[in-house]
């Protein structure tokens, strides 16, 4: 085989190396980017979730509050009959 052929291959091969490199360090920062990417976009939405459940539970607290206020006794009652259903259920 010629000298220059083998020089061409090698300087070939050294580029192909250089190149892999290259691709192997512009993915690792892809992945890096996705990663941050996803966490922002996780974090955004389980902010947003946080809040709409935040926001139902001061609704319902509300709704049973005014419920309370207009039937105390009734409200008394199912709350008595929740506990002992509850306890039945428990104990066994």
């Amino acid at each position: 085989m010629p000298e220059g052929r083998c020089d061409a291959n090698g300087a070939d091969l050294d580029a192909v190396i250089r190149d892999m490199t290259v691709l192997k360090d512009d993915l690792a920062r892809l992945m890096t980017q996705m990663k941050s990417d996803t966490v922002e976009t996780i974090g955004g939405e389980a902010r947003r979730l946080y809040r709409s459940l935040a926001a139902d539970g001061e609704r319902s607290v509300a709704a049973i509050a005014q419920h309370v206020e207009q039937r105390p006794i009734a409200s008394l009652l199912i709350a008595f009959a929740v506990g002992f259903v509850g306890g039945r259920i428990l104990a066994k």
